[in-house]
């Protein structure tokens, strides 16, 4: 024990953490290329050093398999943001993208932190698999029939009433309304706030799809953002949002405010313009040609009923000389008919006013007759039906010997279920009314 006590066999924790750091030196003295998905990024890149992670996903599950700190520190991101911008499509670093960066290996004895120092980074590998998967989804839904389907549902010719989806008072809210409105055509729009950028999209887009679907006065439904990078936009490159739009009853358009790249909700929407101002436009000009073609209907309109009435002229002018030449004709053919109709009036009216009284008087005898005969057989009906009424009088049955008997309610008693033993019965003869009680109820039918 004493032998042992004499050697040194601890370290320091400072000492160990040096001496991790050497060896993580000695393993990995220059740079290598790292390649991995950001996260917390965006919680910390206003900071002077920007901390973060660069996390592998497991390709079918998604889930997080490893992950290691990074850090840009400020002196470095000058230099990082001028090759983001400097590539062909110009993009800024942010969460739940793909990054292939530079990185020095360092472990910080203090904190005993391992961790990754950006040294540099390669834009086109983002820009690759931004494509890559862009491209891979575009195929699925292609062989789904997803970015077909919206397209076949028919755009109103007059499409005033727009279901808006957008972030509220951003630059695309404020271009799209204020284009709607210099037009001076009456649109009506509903607004459903959503995010347009960020892990937030998804959601939030479907939902608002949800919502103005089901308001049944809309024409369509605007998804729209102002511009951004390809990395920024690639949020719209959903495959949910896109299967949303293919399940809708209305058509979607589509303005994500870029000019170079086509979003795969672009591709699925129904018709797409490449910023909000622009789909504005469209939807302008939409209402524009219907007010051009109702006008020219209107002239063509105005040019038929005016043909119209010329050939109508045209015909009232001949069927008005062939009315004379016919009238002409009538009158001459049958002028002899009319001069002996004028005869027999200036000569034979007595004769015919005696015939015609002769015939009243024939007609006034065989009325008295008839009615003479009715008043008989109505007669006859009236006391045969006096007769029936008598035999029907209640009073004259009473007289006979029968009663009325009712319940304390007035309720008519047809038979002995009606009543049960205490109740109070009213049964009426001839001459009154008397009460009585139930104490007994007859329990067998009495022969018929």
């Amino acid at each position: 024990m004493d032998e042992i006590a004499t050697l040194k066999e601890h370290l320091t924790v400072s000492e160990l953490n040096t001496l991790i750091k050497d060896v993580i030196n000695m393993g990995f003295p220059n740079p290598i290329w790292v390649c991995g998905e950001i996260q917390g990024y965006g919680r910390n890149k206003e900071k002077k050093h920007i901390f973060f992670e660069l996390c592998e996903k497991d390709p079918q599950s998604k889930d997080i398999i490893a992950r290691i700190g990074l850090v840009i520190f400020a002196g470095r991101k000058p230099y990082i943001e001028e090759i983001l911008q400097k590539a062909e499509n110009a993009f800024t670093l942010k969460d739940d993208i793909e990054v292939k960066c530079l990185c020095r290996v360092d472990f910080y004895p203090p904190h005993g932190a391992m961790r990754l120092i950006v040294e540099s980074i390669d834009p086109f590998y983002t820009l690759g698999k931004i494509a890559q998967e862009r491209q891979k989804l575009i195929a699925l839904l292609k062989t789904k029939g997803i970015l077909e389907k919206n397209k076949q549902i028919p755009l109103s010719s007059v499409p005033l009433n727009i279901g808006l989806i957008t972030a509220f008072d951003s630059a695309a809210y404020n271009d799209f309304i204020a284009e709607l409105k210099r037009s001076g055509y009456g649109f009506k729009v509903f607004h459903v706030n959503s995010a347009v950028q960020g892990k937030r999209v998804e959601r939030e887009v479907c939902r608002a799809l949800d919502i103005l679907n089901r308001i049944q006065t809309l024409d369509a439904i605007v998804v729209t953002r102002g511009g951004g990078s390809i990395a920024e936009l690639s949020c719209f490159d959903n495959r949910l949002i896109a299967e949303k739009i293919a399940g809708l009853r209305l058509p979607v358009l589509s303005g994500i405010g870029h000019e170079i790249n086509i979003t795969v909700t672009d591709l699925a929407a129904h018709t797409y313009e490449k910023t909000p101002t622009a789909i504005a436009q469209f939807l302008v000009q939409k209402v524009e040609d219907f007010l051009t073609s109702l006008d020219e209907k209107g002239y063509e309109m105005i040019h038929l009923a005016q043909q119209k009435i010329n050939d109508e002229k045209k015909s009232l002018k001949n069927r008005a000389v062939n009315l004379h030449s016919d009238t002409s004709s009538f009158l001459k053919t049958h002028s002899l008919t009319m001069v002996q109709m004028m005869h027999m009036i200036e000569h034979q009216p007595i004769r015919r006013l005696v015939e015609q009284k002769n015939k009243l008087g024939e007609h006034n005898t065989n009325l008295q007759r008839v009615a003479k005969h009715h008043l008989h057989n109505v007669k006859f009906k009236l006391n045969h039906y006096q007769r029936m009424i008598e035999i029907a009088n209640p009073t004259n049955t009473l007289r006979r010997g029968f009663t009325i008997t009712r319940t304390s309610q007035q309720r008519l008693i047809k038979n002995k279920a009606e009543v049960k033993l205490q109740d109070v019965i009213i049964t009426e003869v001839v001459d009154g009314n008397f009460c009585s009680r139930v104490y007994k109820i007859d329990s067998q039918d009495r022969p018929r």
